[in-house]
């Protein structure tokens, strides 16, 4: 029988519960403390951007648990408004803030989990404390987004950033202003993506009367009253009432740094082994703030979803509890919606197949969610690339309906696999009018390949 633990876990999103209830299931005689800095555990900040559209009607359902409730259900003790600042990782001990009363307390553990997930990179150009200047990143943030924009009259919006954050967070936008600004340094939205794809939003993005801006590198914002009033791109002024700024997140390493763990270069997420162990053998670490193995390169790479930080928690929790468990290599599997487009990348980005020098070919197609002849059907278009000595998939884009979700999974699955992109039109993929085209685009690109 395993002996009993003290297991702290820093950290309350998607990875700390997991790992959290997990080191409570497989010996449930431990002691299990999560601490959290915020004011809220196990959170859907995936979800966050639906609550300012409004299809999610509150907020607080992005909340899967309060602290009393996970504690009732999960056995773990839970302390918000905690904020873990410092580890002596030789003493095992950790000492925390009361951030109500700041006062500062010991703890001791016999072992750790590091939860402290991602952190947003804040714009050098805009001062925090402004009135009008939002990222979007918490559940905080969320209300004062709505907060801001139910008391203001908002005319012109500006979004920095055209990554999956700031495309996600055009729909809400497209609500609250009349006229909105897109910007980004590249020369087109979502980088990472292929051209087609990237032209595809971009087309998108001009449909909805949304301007975009690229390769806006000079930037420099006017205030007027604690609020930003007009914004200077490239020598070319805009006025605006609302900023959303959406750069993209790094790993928190703050607590990792100050312990002296290892850490990855030059993404700095915490180095961990496929137990989620880091440096230190009493020291784990699961989600945004370590890296992962991915599966085609075997090479750590950050690739922070809420998928996999789950996954890490449960592997994190079992081993710090004494039970063996694996964090295996990850296929990158991403997909959003953007309006009526649904947008898919598997495998690796065009930066990444550039870095490691893979001889590749590709194949691409114009699709049909069913046959020309039924009504409701939708196009797709969709690109995959392999390798040229075995015809392994490394890459695909996928833009369309919903239908092409499934697609993107089939393609991470042949990924892990070792399927090449020939065998796909070996399979027996279902034909009904109503829901899929006569040949599945799949099939289709699998014939291509070998063409």
């Amino acid at each position: 029988m395993s002996l009993k633990r003290k297991i702290i876990v820093i950290g309350g999103s998607a990875a700390g519960p997991a790992a959290a209830a997990k080191a409570r299931r497989v010996n449930p005689k431990n002691e299990v403390i999560l601490y959290e800095a915020g004011n809220y555990i196990s959170i859907g900040t995936c979800e966050i951007p639906y609550v300012l559209t409004g299809e999610i009607d509150s907020v607080e359902k992005l909340i899967f648990f309060t602290p009393e409730t996970f504690e009732k259900e999960k056995g773990v003790k839970t302390k918000i408004n905690h904020r873990v600042e410092f580890i002596d990782k030789h003493k095992k001990k950790i000492f925390v803030r009361d951030l109500k009363t700041q006062k500062v307390f010991e703890d001791n553990y016999d072992k750790l989990i590091l939860c402290t997930g991602s952190i947003k990179k804040t714009h050098p150009q805009f001062r925090s404390g402004l009135e009008n200047v939002f990222y979007l990143k918490t559940v905080d943030d969320v209300k004062s987004i709505q907060n801001y924009i139910t008391q203001n009259k908002i005319n012109s919006a500006l979004v920095i950033g055209a990554g999956y954050t700031g495309l996600e967070s055009l729909e809400f936008v497209k609500n609250i202003a009349k006229e909105i600004y897109l910007i980004d340094i590249v020369d087109l939205p979502l980088p990472g993506y292929d051209y087609e794809v990237r032209k595809i939003i971009l087309d998108k993005i001009k449909e909805k009367n949304i301007s975009f801006i690229s390769n806006a590198i000079n930037l420099k914002p006017l205030e007027k009253d604690n609020k930003v009033t007009r914004v200077t791109i490239n020598n070319e002024q805009i006025d605006v009432d609302f900023v959303l700024i959406t750069i993209g997140f790094e790993p928190n390493n703050s607590l990792a740094k100050i312990a002296n763990l290892s850490l990855n270069s030059p993404c700095g997420s915490i180095k961990v082994d496929e137990k989620q162990k880091t440096s230190d053998d009493n020291i784990y670490a699961a989600g945004d703030c370590c890296g992962v193995k991915e599966f085609i390169t075997k090479k750590t790479r950050w690739i922070p979803l809420a998928s996999f930080a789950h996954n890490q928690g449960h592997v994190a929790g079992a081993n710090a509890s004494g039970e063996p468990a694996t964090f295996r290599p990850v296929v990158r599997n991403i997909a959003f919606r953007f309006f009526d487009l649904s947008v898919a990348m598997v495998g690796l980005t065009t930066d990444e197949i550039e870095m490691n020098q893979i001889k590749f070919r590709e194949v691409f197609t114009i699709g049909n969610s069913r046959i020309k002849i039924m009504p409701g059907g939708l196009k797709h278009f969709v690109k995959i690339k392999f390798k040229s000595e075995d015809k392994k998939i490394i890459s695909a884009n996928l833009v369309g309906g919903d239908d092409i979700i499934g697609k993107a999974n089939l393609i991470s699955f042949a990924i892990k696999s070792n399927i090449s992109i020939d065998r796909f039109q070996e399979i027996d993929f279902i034909y009904t009018p109503t829901l899929s085209p006569f040949i599945e685009t799949l099939s289709i690109l699998g014939k291509k390949s070998g063409e």
